[in-house]
């Protein structure tokens, strides 16, 4: 049990001033580091939570133990909406051990998986087993999430997108023009079909707005985002894909034009050079923060130490596929985001504490 608690109160003490003190004013969104796997939790003001994600499992309930720190640190003692957003390991093999930590009353998700290997089936099964636990909603493009405290709608859920703008979208987007598919050898890689079916949100809170990709293909992004940009400029992009060069392309991040990027990738799982080209030419990008050093990255693409919240750099059993583990066992410093209605912003690293504010948009 002391094993347990401790990489909690370790975290607990890294982490920005306690979310109950600003819940009332802000919206606060903790990306966890699950090193190469995706969570992120959502906490609106009125106390009420959005977790995309739950991580890996395994791993004497590691990341389940790096979400309960950070629920902890915002005064959350239950998940209220879970999306996850594609049934690979990375991504939902973590309920089953979050669920022992914390209740998790609504399911989100895309149905079923489309994997059909036997260890896919059977990781599946393991988290609908815990998804039976609450009540479980399939996602479609155009629905809202009844979140008190913030808008919540999925532009993209089982392979379809959203065919309509959302507020502040709809103008031609010019980087369709120049948008170059991705062919067979890449498309055809094993959990692309997956992958392509992730549940992808748009958040606004007052002025602000981001996005939550999970793992959306390149090529999906395509159809979301062309000819028409259906989603407008964000404030802060949530990086798809871990950072993968699988997604991310000019179609998105460039028409987005994200004042900052926050990227979810491990030592040695996401983190692309091209990611970071792409990000860096990115019009109107001020920073990107990032969860971890990137091995692929090095020293040319990483961002100063003061952006990165976990500087540890992995072993190469981490590297590439979903299936790789991650390697770092305990607590880990997540990046932390407190948003105002206003439209402004501060971006925290949990490993040294430092801010940076991100005044209102004109």
């Amino acid at each position: 049990m002391l094993r347990r608690l401790l990489p909690l109160l370790i975290l607990a003490l890294w982490s920005a001033p306690s979310a109950q003190t600003q819940s009332a004013k802000t919206l606060d969104v903790y990306v966890v580091d699950v090193e190469g796997g995706e969570a992120t939790l959502f906490v609106s003001p009125s106390g009420e939570s959005l977790l995309v994600d739950t991580g890996w499992p395994g791993f004497a309930g590691r990341d389940a133990d790096r979400i309960a720190a950070a629920a902890g640190q915002a005064g959350v003692t239950q998940i209220d909406y879970l999306v996850v957003t594609h049934f690979h390991s990375d991504h939902m093999g973590g309920a089953q051990q979050l669920a022992a930590r914390l209740p998790i009353r609504h399911f989100i998700d895309h149905g079923s998986t489309v994997d059909e290997g036997e260890r896919a089936k059977v990781a599946f099964q393991d988290y609908a087993d815990v998804r039976r636990r609450g009540v479980h909603t399939e996602a479609r493009p155009g629905d809202t999430i009844p979140i008190a405290g913030f808008n919540v709608q999925v532009i993209a859920a089982g392979g379809s997108v959203l065919r309509r703008p959302v507020s502040g979208g709809g103008g031609q987007n010019p980087y369709c023009s120049t948008f170059k598919p991705h062919g067979p050898e890449i498309t055809s890689r094993a959990g692309d079909a997956e992958d392509l079916r992730s549940v992808s949100l748009f958040i606004t809170y007052g002025r602000f707005r981001t996005v939550i990709m999970g793992d959306l293909t390149w090529n999906k992004e395509y159809e979301l985002m062309c000819p028409s940009n259906q989603l407008g400029n964000v404030d802060v992009y949530l990086v798809s894909h871990h950072g993968s060069d699988t997604s991310g392309s000019e179609a998105l991040v460039h028409a987005l034009r994200p004042r900052v990027g926050i990227m979810n990738n491990g030592p040695r799982k996401g983190g692309a050079v091209q990611t970071f080209q792409i990000l860096r030419a990115s019009p109107g990008l001020e920073d990107l923060w990032q969860n971890h050093y990137s091995v692929p990255g090095g020293e040319l693409h990483n961002r100063p130490e003061s952006f990165i919240a976990n500087l540890d750099e992995g072993s190469p059993a981490a590297a590439g596929s979903q299936a790789g583990p991650p390697v770092h066992l305990g607590a880990a410093p997540w990046i932390k985001l407190a948003v105002q209605t206003d439209g402004g912003f501060t971006v925290t690293n949990g490993r040294t504490g430092f801010s940076k504010r991100y005044a209102p948009p004109n």
